[in-house]
């Protein structure tokens, strides 16, 4: 009787492990296609732009009637909510993928300055709602950059 010795593989088990995992994940709920649904932002995109004197956030909310938007500003925060229609009424059975998002939905922004907010402006252009904020006088700052010292 002749035995054949192989060498030893710590990772073939992981590998054996991973295979049975895609297999029960492909098949559930948790499928990639299904888990990217839950991993979008909870509102739109946005980009807050500093200058001297006033702090400027713009935000991406294409399809949307800007009728519908509430937009709350105090000194230190921006908060925007609405709600995505569908276009049309569509129903589930021909979709194949949809990575569009439909719904309420809500985001709060903190500003890196203090601002006035009875002087906050919003305007809406394709798709992308801009709101202006003037800094308030002596306005502080709510963060800094910092030298990195080396200590070699």
């Amino acid at each position: 009787m002749t035995h054949h010795l192989a060498p030893w593989n710590p990772f073939s088990e992981l590998a054996r492990m991973r295979e049975d995992m895609g297999r029960f994940f492909a098949d559930s709920p948790f499928s990639p296609m299904q888990w990217q649904q839950f991993q979008r932002l909870p509102g739109p995109s946005v980009d807050i732009d500093e200058t001297e004197k006033e702090i400027i956030v713009s935000a991406e909310i294409p399809g949307v009637n800007p009728a519908e938007l509430d937009v709350t500003v105090d000194e230190t925060k921006v908060t925007i909510s609405g709600e995505i229609r569908r276009s049309t009424d569509r129903s589930e059975e021909g979709y194949r993928m949809t990575e569009r998002r439909y719904g309420r939905f809500s985001r709060t922004i903190p500003l890196p300055a203090e601002v006035k907010p009875d002087e906050a402006v919003a305007n809406y252009s394709h798709g992308v709602l801009e709101i202006r904020m003037n800094k308030a006088e002596g306005g502080r700052v709510r963060s800094r950059k910092l030298k990195i010292n080396d200590i070699h």
